[in-house]
């Protein structure tokens, strides 16, 4: 890769991630103006796939935004910074001089990707002619005057929508880019401006097709690799998640991710971005935003500052019945020990403590929601959700035996009565006739 233009600092002479990073090679694929509980149905939203990808891998229920619109936003993912003269978007183009993360990774010798779709070279007035369907206001890196160059230029790569040919190619060269960044176009990204049908719907649609292409390439079954799927901005949408502010769907998944976990760091944010990045990969802060930040690197198994514990449970029976004894218990890790174990049962009732006991008084089923509250300072939390069904008493489930071996049961036992009968019959009439013959004899 050719030498940055930038003013950053070299970090060392080590080109690559360092060993025992928590992730190589990071996609991120960046959606529109939804916040986390209009997508994850968890919390109320419609998204069907972004849901059921979150729950089997990561999501983070805290990470919050900048603010609005949304080229701020994303200057903040890259530059580590709130740029107010940008809140009314549309702020073009190589106009901020602030140090970026593209200057950190290339001077720690990490390689690069930015992809946009239906991206054309019509801006001819720059020397980085690029030129993205939003230009600025959803490709941050064109905001940034040490981008204009031949050199970064060379990074920036146009991609046919919906299929995304071109990015998905990249994945499965011989050796991808450690980032690699993906703007979609406003009919794929969410943001109602397209038709109607392109809203969270049309994303969720999009991602459905694109993502299991993205986890089967060649970079997530060779690398260690992560994928993030992340919404610019939402609005007023933590209310019920435990975090402050706007937040947004945040998921991570890929080889080394967690699988089945919820992560809520406390003061999560779009600089967050930056500071997992820097953490995983040893790089500088940009500035003291990021450098205060929430890494997130709990998201992979690997932390090492803030870190948030995680949690999970187990059930004591797989099937549940009516006025019977069910048994929680809860498996936490991270964060700072002792922790404060709290349990909605999905009926209206609560409980506490590591193992708890309840017992469901109607069929049907029930959402068990586990939090956890560690002793950082500030707290950090995790949350646990399972799905239950609670059946009526039936003689399928008596004394944990099934209906089939019932029916055997009942069977020999209906059997060794009319055995018992008819012996008892034969014998009584085997007795009758003796009698008979005894009679005539005395005759």
């Amino acid at each position: 890769m050719a030498a940055s233009s930038s003013n950053s600092l070299v970090r060392s002479t080590i080109l690559g991630p360092p060993a025992g990073a928590p992730f190589d090679h990071i996609v991120t694929i960046m959606m529109e103006n939804q916040g986390l509980c209009n997508i994850y149905t968890g919390c109320g939203g419609s998204a069907q796939y972004m849901s059921s990808l979150a729950n089997a891998n990561t999501l983070v229920m805290t990470w919050g935004t900048i603010g609005h619109n949304s080229e701020p936003n994303y200057i903040s993912l890259i530059g580590g910074f709130d740029d107010t003269n940008t809140n009314g978007d549309g702020v073009c183009c190589f106009f901020e001089t602030q140090p970026n993360l593209i200057d950190r990774m290339e001077s720690a010798g990490l390689t690069w990707q930015a992809f946009a779709e239906d991206a054309h070279n019509s801006n001819t007035q720059y020397i980085c002619p690029f030129n993205p369907p939003r230009s600025g206001d959803h490709f941050p890196f064109i905001d940034f005057s040490d981008m204009n160059t031949n050199s970064r230029c060379s990074h920036f790569l146009t991609t046919a929508s919906s299929s995304d040919p071109e990015f998905l190619a990249a994945l499965n060269t011989a050796n991808p880019a450690n980032f690699i960044w993906l703007t979609p176009n406003d009919c794929n990204n969410g943001h109602n401006s397209c038709n109607s049908s392109s809203g969270i719907a049309g994303g969720d649609s999009y991602l459905s097709a694109l993502v299991p292409h993205v986890l089967s390439s060649s970079e997530f079954t060779s690398t260690k690799a992560a994928l993030l799927i992340l919404y610019d901005e939402g609005y007023s949408q933590c209310s019920n998640t435990g975090g402050t502010g706007e937040c947004v769907y945040a998921s991570f998944s890929g080889p080394v991710a967690k699988k089945g976990v919820q992560i809520s760091p406390v003061g999560a944010s779009h600089y967050s971005y930056l500071s997992m990045i820097e953490a995983a990969w040893g790089l500088p802060s940009l500035n003291s935003r990021d450098a205060s930040a929430p890494n997130i690197l709990g998201a992979f198994g690997a932390c090492t500052s803030n870190c948030p514990p995680s949690t999970s449970f187990t059930i004591s029976t797989s099937a549940p019945v009516v006025n019977s004894v069910v048994t929680f218990t809860a498996t936490t890790t991270g964060g700072r020990a002792p922790y404060t174990i709290t349990w909605s049962f999905g009926d209206r009732t609560t409980g506490t403590g590591v193992s708890v006991t309840h017992t469901y008084a109607s069929a049907q089923s029930f959402t068990v929601t586990e939090n956890v509250t560690d002793s950082s300072t500030p707290s950090l939390t995790a949350t646990s959700s399972r799905t239950i069904t609670v059946k009526a008493f039936s003689w399928g489930t008596f004394l944990g035996l099934s209906t089939s071996i019932w029916l055997i049961i009942i069977g020999v036992l209906i059997g060794f009565v009319a055995s018992l009968a008819l012996l008892t019959i034969r014998a009584r009439a085997n007795l009758k006739r003796a009698k008979e013959t005894m009679n005539q004899q005395d005759r």
